[in-house]
């Protein structure tokens, strides 16, 4: 899923008429004490991540006068919180709150539906104080969410008269947003009452993935998918094969891009590409007991075409520090004759003065359509007598393969 900052799921919640603080975008403590000026006083500044319980890591700052802003921004502007690095602080208007409330219109996975969440115990630490102050309303998604709903779950709390009014419309185009902006989540929390009505103080939004080809107004780059950071310049790269081209997948993520984690366990890193994530998962399995750890997940399947195979293995050999390198496939109808025409267009490419042949040990598992024709390939073009390549057919298993390619490892790279 696609995670948007605060400030952006904000502004999809004004222009789909759900009330919010007047606030300003800022990147500057000189930026912050302008923007809290035009707003008036008092102010929140709230770092802009993509995380949750920012109040709590110290991300949320309240200011009464310009001192205090600025000196909050200079705080909050440069820290790195939960693993990000704050660029940008949102200054807003504050509020006194009577009632907070939570929100919610989600996935449920189980029942295959939306379900829209309400709850009288919003606010900080939702998840251990909300328990008997929650109601759920599975939406059939055929008929929608509509007005009388909404109603219904709000005097499921005992939410009467004018609140009761403000918060059911909330919910309906809390809904909409969903539907409209293919969401897996639209959240408020909280959703404040205030003296001049119901504010939704903040606002989470998450956009399908596989979606955001057709949510162009959101100007989502494709790399964003990768979740609570941000995306990294070869996820950023790899992001973009997909994006004019449907025709199959080239899916990657980098696990460990800066290689910390894995020098302190003390793995060895390689680049890592299969066909299906099942099998990607066994062979990682596979893979980790005899020492090594891929520093990327990458699913090239679908059928992608050659190119895609092209440009995404550029992008794995890209990796710095990676030791050895595998390639496997599950047995499926993919064409595994055009994956190998990528891949050896691409290691001629990465290597020319050898031809393509790797200075890294590299394991190719064709196992499928076509596979006899990957592996001809491969022969053909000369690299099946390169000392640090081995190919292999349909009769390899997962365990097998690890134990083939721990041996070229050992026998070729720690010489």
């Amino acid at each position: 899923m696609v995670k948007l900052y605060e400030y952006e799921g904000k502004k999809i919640f004004s222009d789909n008429g759900i009330a919010i603080p007047s606030g300003l975008v800022v990147s500057t403590p000189e930026e912050a004490v302008n923007a809290a000026i035009d707003i008036g006083f008092p102010v929140a500044l709230k770092i802009q991540i993509y995380s949750g319980k920012r109040g709590k890591s110290g991300g949320i700052i309240f200011a009464e006068n310009v001192e205090e802003v600025s000196a909050g921004a200079q705080n909050l502007l440069g820290q790195v919180i939960k693993g990000f690095i704050v660029e940008k602080l949102l200054v807003e208007k504050k509020y006194d709150i009577m009632l907070e409330y939570y929100a919610a219109v989600m996935s449920n996975p189980n029942t295959r539906k939306p379900v829209v969440v309400l709850s009288n115990a919003g606010g900080v630490d939702i998840e251990e104080s909300a328990e008997g102050h929650t109601t759920y309303y599975d939406v059939d998604i055929l008929k929608g969410f509509r007005s009388y709903e909404a109603r219904t779950v709000a005097r499921r709390l005992g939410v009467k008269g004018k609140e009761m009014m403000q918060i059911s419309s909330i919910m309906v185009k809390m809904y909409d947003i969903y539907r409209t902006y293919d969401c897996k989540l639209v959240e408020i929390n909280p959703l404040a009452s205030t003296s001049i009505g119901i504010i939704a103080l903040d606002a989470k939004v998450e956009v399908d993935d596989d979606a955001i080809y057709r949510q162009t107004a959101l100007n989502i780059a494709p790399g964003d998918e990768v979740g609570d950071r941000e995306p990294t310049e070869l996820e950023d790269a790899a992001g973009e094969i997909d994006s004019n081209d449907h025709r199959g997948s080239a899916h990657f993520v980098q696990i460990d891009p800066d290689l910390e984690y894995i020098t302190e366990i003390g793995k060895i890193p390689i680049g890592f590409d299969g066909v299906g994530t099942g099998v990607s998962l066994v062979m990682m399995d596979e893979l980790v007991p005899y020492g090594f750890y891929p520093v990327n997940f990458c699913d090239t399947s679908g059928n992608p075409t050659a190119s895609k195979l092209y440009r995404i293995t550029r992008i794995i050999f890209q990796q710095k520090g990676i030791q050895g390198y595998v390639f496997i496939s599950c047995i499926s109808s993919q064409q595994l004759d055009n994956t190998a025409r990528g891949i050896i267009k691409a290691l001629k490419e990465i290597y020319p003065k050898t031809n393509g042949c790797p200075d890294i040990p590299c394991l190719f598992v064709f196992r499928g359509a076509w596979d006899i024709e990957a592996i001809k390939m491969f022969e053909d073009h000369g690299l099946t007598e390169c000392k640090l390549i081995k190919v292999c057919g349909r009769d390899t298993t997962e365990k097998e393969a690890a134990k083939i390619f721990n041996e070229l490892y050992l026998e070729n790279y720690m010489q």
